[in-house]
């Protein structure tokens, strides 16, 4: 058997009558994982997987599904440690002794193989690369491993290097020697190790916080980009995010409102402005409702007199004098 070998798995080269449960037994016997779409006709699924000795790389990408590593499963794994890195989209991931974690990208997270668990894909892509190493290659840094096992953090500028040399090398390893090929794996271990000993000194907690804050201020720009859109709801921007909508809610949470007061109360900021502008004053209050967002004028008119003290009428009549 050759020391470098690459496999590539889609679903889409099985017959469709039989797809599924095909690619399911597939993927079951290759990656110890099984596979559920969300939409069993519409599923697609691809990945191509790098073997070395002590390196595993891949590729994948997914429509909506779960997949769960069983126990039987998680008993046949290698004691290796995988670490997730999202290109597009995002996933849920809860294994066996940890939180439920919502990894997209800009993010990692370090996977115990031998751990049961569970993946969520969300949206209708996900593009997720694998970096998969020997525990023991990585035993020097044991203590930025234990901190990040089962868990996940925002990419240091030690990651990203880690990350770009490992994809370079996915790319390329159909075309290098053997011992070339080898050499560079270990080049792999020695800046998976650099990023575990950053790790360790700067813990996680703040990498999460600002992981937080980051993702927050993506979605409310999202939203005000899309305020006026008859789509805008948790789902869809959760969808567009590549996270879960649990995730999107507990994040406005965090700043103690909900998705649907954030989203009204920019609306109603972004009538009181256009209401309060002689430029608009042609523009009929109903107009303007819906120009934000508002579907129901008796529901806006009392949100605005609610929030602001006066109805849309009377900041109209005042405006005017």
């Amino acid at each position: 058997m050759s020391l470098v070998q690459t496999v590539s798995l889609r679903a889409g080269d099985f017959d469709p009558a039989v797809r599924v449960d095909a690619f399911k037994e597939a993927v079951a016997a290759i990656c110890r994982l099984d596979f559920t779409p969300a939409d069993p006709a519409g599923f697609q699924s691809e990945t191509t997987i790098g073997v070395l000795p002590t390196l595993v790389t891949g590729h994948g990408a997914h429509s909506s599904c779960n997949a769960s590593r069983t126990v039987q499963l998680a008993a046949d794994a290698q004691d290796n440690v995988m670490v997730h890195l999202p290109l597009r989209g995002g996933f849920t991931m809860q294994q066996t002794g940890g939180q439920s974690f919502e990894c997209a990208p800009g993010m990692i997270y370090v996977d115990p193989n031998e751990v049961p668990g569970e993946v969520s894909f969300h949206g209708d892509r996900t593009d997720v690369f694998y970096v998969s190493i020997p525990r023991g290659v990585l035993a020097p840094a044991t203590k930025g491993l234990n901190a990040l096992m089962r868990n996940g953090a925002v990419l240091t500028p030690q990651w990203r290097l880690f990350a770009s040399y490992a994809r370079m090398l996915h790319e390329e390893l159909g075309e290098l020697p053997p011992d070339q090929a080898l050499i560079c794996a270990s080049h792999v271990h020695d800046l998976a190790l650099m990023a575990l000993e950053d790790q360790a000194a700067h813990g996680v907690d703040g990498h999460h916080r600002g992981v937080k804050a980051a993702r927050l201020k993506l979605l409310k720009s999202d939203i005000e980009d899309n305020l006026s859109s008859p789509r805008l709801s948790p789902g869809w921007i959760a969808g567009r995010h590549g996270i879960s909508e649990r995730y999107l809610r507990s994040l406005f949470a965090s700043q103690d409102t909900s998705f649907q007061d954030y989203v009204c109360k920019r609306r109603l900021l972004a009538a009181y402005r256009l209401l309060s502008d002689p430029r608009h004053v042609g523009q009929s209050i109903s107009q303007i409702a819906l120009d934000v967002g508002f579907g129901d004028l008796s529901w806006f008119n009392a949100q605005f007199k609610r929030n602001f003290g006066h109805t849309p009428s009377e900041l109209r009549a005042s405006t005017a004098v």
